[in-house]
């Protein structure tokens, strides 16, 4: 048999279409692939087979397909929008271009396409598609006037909008940072209700108090991805980028299912916004100056008030497949806080000004890019960066509560240089099939060196695998799944009470959950359940446990949401609750690597309610919701070490606090918001106003948490001489009236409304906390008996009426791009404290300019 060659003949499916083979060779076809030819087969009957497969093939393909394709575009400017999601019912899914096109095959018949983007609408059309024939449905997305139309993804890790939330949510747009001349996330997270900030530690109703900024019992996220430390669980406010915000979003009650450890009372995820179309900048410069304080004698400076001054930018913009983000801002703040008071006779000749007080300087530079892969639709990848280095102090307890009131007791001032960063390599894919993959890691550092033999330093790695698909099973569900994985290396003085005192802890974390999310009943109900498992690793400690959630809304009516919710919550303590050892003036913190993981399980029910009233729509939202805690943790005063009778001061009696399981506790309360944008005549309006109300309860009041270290044996005696007893809730509590937990803000209200009218502004926020009922006894029998003297007990007896505290601001746009404002925080100048020993800032003026091109 002779010698034959070859040929290759390729049918595709769409078009169909024959590809030529080389001349020199013989033929082989592929419908849809190669199948290779035997030359001995009579050549016209090959022939004759090849073109009846080519006929069937053709046939087949265009009796299967259709072609829907067309772009989205910004209703307002008639840009195009990239990055939409377009999405058919049974799941199947495109992302809009850079050019904001899309494409998509799809089988004949109709459908209802789903059009969504952050900031936009949700718009959904009806098509008819006819097989092999091409459909173009180009769609204008208008901006989301309705509060309930607003897209958040924090909930179940996918877009939706927040009148469809099983769990409650609030949501904070940029522009209000912005109108604010905020410069701190938690000077803007002040502003939703239900949330307090103490001592840089966020509360969600109620669920935390002091702990001396250990154990967040809220998850802080940038862009999907933790920024607790790792070694501490404490987030660092100003080191999140505010420059370019697409909005912050909150979710209050357990979330651990998807967001871990940290999540057992809420969520706060704050994400950033990628470029549009046209190139962004703004710039924004600013400064201001802290009034006399509304107690008079407290005042520390003599004629040069302190100051703050600052400076921001951002820009953002599109090179081809290339997107670009560049920002960040400088501060100083010479501080309401004075310095240590000196002797009376002390040589200094200016004795208010010298030593440490409460101050901060910073600067700070972050970016993001991202590559959107041409040739392969759906993909996109890139590295956002943030780094910051900075020079502060931080106060623990005031000196008194007249002259010293501004002031720091003697040995309380921590001087802190810090240099952080971060940088985040990612993917995501967004298949046709309508699968979404995503790949989201961390590499976070950093660096505190400490004057009082607290400096501390980890680098944690954090590396998160997710993948979701929508799926066709009577309706939409979309299913949600991730495997995660969290290394942290703490090398520290201030964490030395490990076993091997050496300060070098290593600790492990590694999750794996699965969400689903299921709509029935023509998308009126809206079911939700979760499940995680977590495993941490701590040095030779190993601990873990699955969680679960369960959600439901109902839409009742075309703007009436029915919404109740269960989810369970597990937190590991960190590294820093577990082996801290440092003394702050004569107090010592002790270390307690006994210490268990905390659980709890938190249920609400609420309903949403969308209104218009002319041009301005909104919503109310009411809930009730309740949350049990087991092993709760909280930072207590007792005996915890030997002492001599020979010299008892040379460890103060082994007096101190820790952190310590306390038992159960209970949070139970009610919260009422309404948040709503539009107009009235010709007059914008901004709103975002909340009450809370909470009942924060330790459950378990008389059980003994803590047996003090025995102390030493007095001479004619035969037991151990205590200074205290065993400790409870209530013998460690001043005020253990109905059970009330120590250091909480129990009712809340928030407001903040902006008014917009041609070139001018203006707007005003209300912020009222009740005052803390409660503390640990031990402050006050320490400045009874003058062993630390703070006034703290007459400022509990006479502080009971909560605060109220009144923002103002105003300003006008110069032009389409020069804006100056005037903003005035604390009016009325009130003297306060959110936590007792730990004063506030006075009232404050500041002047803002800030450009935008």
């Amino acid at each position: 048999m002779g010698s034959f060659r070859t040929r290759y003949i390729q049918v595709h499916q769409y078009p169909c279409a024959v590809r030529p083979a080389p001349p020199t060779s013989d033929a082989v076809f592929v419908l849809p692939g190669y199948i290779r030819h035997n030359p001995i087969l009579e050549p016209m009957q090959y022939r004759g087979a090849i073109v009846a497969l080519l006929i069937t093939g053709c046939l087949h393909t265009n009796a299967q397909n259709a072609v829907l394709q067309g772009k989205v575009t910004d209703a307002t400017d008639g840009t195009s929008i990239p990055g939409v999601n377009v999405m058919v019912g049974h799941g199947k899914g495109a992302v809009t271009d850079m050019d904001g096109a899309y494409r998509m095959e799809l089988a004949p018949g109709e459908h209802r396409i789903t059009f969504s983007f952050v900031g936009f609408a949700t718009r959904v059309e009806a098509v008819t598609l006819n097989a092999g024939e091409p459909h173009t449905l180009n769609v204008k997305l208008a901006m989301a006037t309705s509060q309930l139309d607003m897209l958040v993804v924090s909930a179940g890790r996918f877009e939706q909008r927040v009148g469809e939330v099983t769990q409650s949510m609030s949501v904070l747009r940029p522009d209000l940072i912005q109108n604010k001349n905020i410069i701190s996330m938690s000077d803007a997270l002040d502003q939703v209700p239900g949330v307090v900030i103490v001592d840089e530690e966020p509360q969600i109703r109620a669920g935390s108090g002091f702990s001396y900024g250990a154990g967040s019992r809220v998850q802080v996220l940038v862009d999907d991805i933790p920024i607790l430390s790792g070694d501490i669980g404490r987030p660092n406010w100003t080191f999140l980028p505010l420059e370019n915000l697409e909005q912050v979003e909150v979710i209050k009650g357990a979330s651990s299912v998807l967001y871990g450890s940290a999540a057992l009372s809420g969520v706060i995820n704050v994400r950033t916004a990628y470029p549009r179309n046209e190139p962004r900048t703004r710039v924004t410069v600013f400064g201001g100056v802290y009034d006399t304080p509304g107690h008079a004698p407290a005042k520390w400076w003599d004629a040069n008030n302190p100051g703050m001054a600052g400076a921001s930018f951002f820009h953002s913009q599109k090179f081809g497949q290339l997107d670009m983000v560049i920002g960040g801002n400088g501060f100083t703040d010479y501080g309401y806080i004075g310095p240590e008071p000196i002797p009376a006779d002390s040589i200094a000749t200016d004795p208010y000004r010298t030593g440490p007080g409460g101050y901060e300087h910073r600067a700070r530079v972050n970016t993001s890019l991202r590559w959107r892969n041409k040739k392969i639709a759906g993909l996109n990848y890139g590295v956002n960066a943030n780094v910051m280095k900075g020079k502060s102090t931080s106060v623990f307890i005031w000196s008194d509560t007249d002259r010293g009131l501004f002031r720091p007791k003697e040995g309380t001032v921590t001087r802190t240089l810090g240099t952080q960063y971060y940088i985040d390599p990612f993917v995501n894919y967004f298949s046709e099939a309508g699968t979404r993959h995503s790949l989201r890691t961390r590499y976070h550092r950093q660096i505190f060196d400490n004057d009082n033999g607290q400096g501390n330093s980890n680098n944690t790695l954090h590396a998160e695998y997710q993948v979701q698909q929508k799926v066709n099973f009577f309706g939409e569900m979309v299913l949600t799944g991730g495997l995660l994985m969290r290394d942290v290396r703490s090398t520290a003085e201030l964490y030395n009470g490990d076993v091997d005192g050496d300060g070098v802890n290593d600790a492990m974390n590694t999750a794996a959950y699965l969400q689903v999310d299921k709509k029935l009943l023509a998308d009126k109900l809206a079911l939700s359940a979760g499940v995680r498992y977590e495993q941490f690793n701590v040095n030779d400690d190993v601990a873990g446990q699955p969680v679960f959630r369960a959600g439901a809304t109902y839409k009742v009516m075309r703007a009436t949401y029915l919404r109740g919710s269960y989810g369970q919550g597990f937190r590991y303590p960190t590294i820093g609750e577990r082996f801290i050892n440092t003394n702050v003036g004569l107090l010592r913190v002790f270390p307690n690597s006994e210490l268990r993981p905390e659980q709890s399980w938190n249920v609400e029910a609420g309903i949403k309610q969308g209104f218009k009233i002319g041009g301005f729509m909104g919503y109310f939202d009411a809930v009730v919701f309740q949350q049990e805690y087991k092993d709760y943790v909280e930072f207590t005063f007792g005996q915890w070490e030997q002492w001599s009778l020979f010299d008892p001061l040379a460890n103060f009696y082994g007096l101190g606090f820790k952190s310590v399981n306390t038992g159960g506790a209970r949070v139970s309360g009610y919260e009422l918001e309404m948040a709503g944008k539009g107009n009235i005549g010709r007059v914008g309006i901004t709103a975002l106003i909340g009450w809370t109300a909470t009942t924060p309860i330790s459950t378990t009041p008389d059980e003994v948490y803590a047996e003090p270290v025995p102390g030493p044996i007095i001479p004619g005696q035969t037991e151990p001489y205590n200074i205290i007893p065993a400790s409870t809730y209530t013998n460690t509590s001043f005020d253990p009236t109905d059970n009330i937990l120590k250091f909480r803000v129990r009712n809340t209200f928030r407001s903040d409304i902006q008014f917009d009218y041609k070139k001018v502004f203006a707007g005003f926020s209300v912020r009222y906390n009740s005052h803390v009922q409660n503390i640990d006894k031990a402050f006050v029998d320490l400045d009874d008996d003058g062993t630390l003297v703070t006034g703290v007990r007459e400022w509990m007896e006479t502080h009971q009426s909560g605060t109220t505290l009144l923002d103002l601001r105003a300003g006008v746009n110069l032009n389409t791009s020069v804006r100056v404002a005037c903003i005035v925080n604390n009016v009325s100048n009130e003297v306060y404290s959110l936590r007792p020993l730990s004063i506030e800032a006075p009232r404050t003026f500041q002047v803002q300019l800030s450009t935008s091109l």
